[in-house]
């Protein structure tokens, strides 16, 4: 069965939000607001959320601070796509010789992005080594070099569910290794 979902755009004021970046919004919702682009769902909005560290609440505070919309057609009628039902928990293994459904985009510099993000929220110096060690970072083993002292730091300074947490995500945005092909 499918459901239908309604598509995202910016209003003027969501535009205007991100030329002039006036502090309405923190970093993780500015950086889910740039992402709404007339063809995201809701469903998709709440996933990226979600990868930014933030409740899929936040599409619908963007959405009440007048920053977004549903997007319309030139008739003025909402947008409106199939999107499938989520599936039980026990079906999400993927069957054999099924394809694996796609996941977020991966990027080296999606990782690192994500990084940069959680090292801003946990040192507030901009000059802290592991900040200057991920902005100095620009192929995959200076980001995974980056990313082992970011975890030293924060198994430090928070929780180890959060270590946790942080470790399962950045690799969920890295891309997977290049084989031997070339």
């Amino acid at each position: 069965m499918r459901a239908l979902s309604a598509r995202f755009e910016k209003t003027d004021a969501g535009r205007r939000e991100i030329a002039t970046r006036n502090g309405a919004l923190s970093r993780s919702s500015r950086a889910l607001l740039i992402m709404v682009d007339g063809h995201a769902t809701g469903e998709d909005l709440a996933v990226r959320a979600g990868q930014l560290g933030l409740e899929a609440q936040a599409v619908f505070e963007l959405m009440q601070a007048g920053f977004i919309q549903s997007a319309t057609d030139v008739t003025g009628e909402p947008v409106f796509v199939q999107v499938a039902e989520p599936q039980p928990e026990a079906s999400t293994a993927p069957k054999a010789g099924a394809p694996a459904a796609p996941a977020r985009k991966r990027s080296l510099a999606a990782a690192r992005m994500y990084l940069m993000d959680i090292a801003a929220r946990t040192f507030s110096s901009a000059e802290h080594p592991v900040r200057k060690r991920l902005v100095e970072a620009t192929d995959r083993a200076s980001v995974e070099s980056a990313f082992d002292a970011l975890l030293a730091a924060l198994r430090e300074a928070t929780s180890a569910s959060m270590v946790e947490q942080v470790e399962v995500s950045f690799r969920g945005f890295l891309p997977a290794e290049e084989g031997a092909a070339g």
